[in-house]
């Protein structure tokens, strides 16, 4: 399989990018629904500040942010900053990879239509694989919930669009039978 990507399809860069991000994603969304599931068990976000120990997120030396998020350990909340980081870090490379390489042709199944929604789809995922670990950094950075309904947003943004380019792919690999995912495989 050739590396990049070229009238054959997508290359092998593009494939192991998309599919780390996938799993990152994954796991981010896994960790963080369950950050936040053990925050709520707890009392609220101030948990994942301070590791249980109550108060509102700041310590007596007015330390809060991502200096008392790594005081006490490596626990979910941590794993979560680390995910986002790494999130970023996939959206950077992808980012470059598609500014140094191209683009292969559209699947010819594809109509005008289609074609022009998952252009917009795919600029919209990589503009939020960044958005929400930006946010997420702010609101764990800050200590405070003024990027949180920026954050949760960015989250119901997603879902929209990745739920439209999934029903895409599902179509044309489920209905049409025409391929369309064995492309990025």
């Amino acid at each position: 399989m050739p590396l990049r990507n070229g009238q054959h399809g997508y290359g092998a860069a593009t494939k192991l990018l998309h599919w780390l991000t996938v799993g990152a994603i994954t796991g981010q969304f896994l960790v963080g629904y369950s950050v936040r599931g053990e925050l709520d068990d707890h009392g609220g976000r101030a948990v994942a500040l301070d590791h249980g120990h109550g108060g509102s997120g700041s310590d007596d030396d007015g330390g809060e942010g991502f200096e008392q998020l790594f005081s006490g350990g490596f626990g979910l909340p941590e794993l979560h900053v680390v995910l986002g980081l790494s999130i970023l870090a996939l959206g950077v490379l992808r980012v470059l990879w598609r500014y140094v390489g191209s683009l292969p042709p559209w699947a010819p199944s594809l109509s005008n239509t289609e074609r022009t929604l998952e252009g917009l789809l795919e600029k919209a995922l990589l503009a939020l694989l960044f958005l929400i670990p930006i946010s997420g950094l702010l609101l764990v950075g800050t200590g405070e919930d003024d990027y949180l309904p920026l954050h949760v947003a960015a989250h119901v943004a997603f879902f929209v669009a990745l739920g439209l380019h999934l029903a895409l792919v599902l179509k044309h690999t489920v209905i049409h039978r025409d391929r369309h995912l064995a492309r990025m495989l």
